[in-house]
């Protein structure tokens, strides 16, 4: 009986550790979460552990991270600690992201910067907190996603759309009467978030990436194709 009772209290212990070694991650779906996932898996992996990414919402991702439902978030742009307190930054890069805009194929219009933009109507995907900031006092619209977005620029209700170009130039390709602009609005830097109880691992987070962005491991894991 001793025996069973010691074996039982060993198991519960084993899986007590698998799970804490399991860092739930969570994003909002964008087409460069995998590969950037796949990077992450790498990181955690020299630190002993496992990833796993769930996919939320862009708003409802970062409060899930800052309430410490989920132990990090994938990527988000310099800032997101000051309206989301109990998320700590990895100081190193790990993606560069850009944004573009959709209008109209009937249009003509040809804008390269936000300051051109703001004399426009303007729509963009809710929870995205960098373009919450470089619309701020224009005549700016928040959708529901990307596709909201295109289709708000085809029905005309804005003159300009904004998304991460990557799905701006999947939803052109799939919607008659949109393009994309070229080039991109702008193009920023994404960074590693953890929810505090973690900060302890960002040093190590960030000598890994280091060595990663310095050696080319980092472009090769990003660019795989399986």
């Amino acid at each position: 009986m001793q025996l069973i009772y010691t074996l039982l209290v060993l198991s519960l212990i084993s899986v007590t550790t698998a799970k804490a070694d399991t860092f739930i991650i969570s994003s909002p779906e964008f087409p460069e979460g995998e590969p950037v996932a796949r990077l992450l898996k790498e990181v955690y992996r020299q630190l002993g552990h496992e990833i796993e990414l769930v996919i939320r919402p862009a708003k409802r991702s970062l409060m899930e991270v800052n309430s410490g439902l989920s132990d990090a978030e994938l990527v988000r742009v310099i800032g997101a600690e000051t309206e989301y307190p109990n998320l700590v930054r990895v100081g190193e890069p790990v993606f560069a992201l850009s944004y573009s805009a959709i209008v109209s194929e009937k249009s003509k219009l040809w804008l390269s910067s936000w300051e051109e933009i703001g004399k426009y109507r303007i729509g963009y995907p809710r929870g995205y907190r960098i373009l919450d900031i470089r619309t701020r006092d224009m005549n700016a619209e928040p959708a529901k996603d990307p596709a909201a977005v295109a289709r708000m620029v085809k029905g005309g209700r804005i003159d300009v759309g904004i998304a991460i170009t990557s799905d701006a130039k999947k939803l052109a390709s799939q919607t008659d009467g949109i393009v994309v602009l070229s080039p991109p609005i702008e193009v920023i830097t994404l960074y590693h978030y953890l929810n505090v109880k973690h900060r302890r691992l960002i040093p190590k987070i960030e000598k890994i990436l280091i060595e990663m962005n310095d050696s080319g491991r980092t472009k090769e894991l990003i660019n795989a194709t399986d």
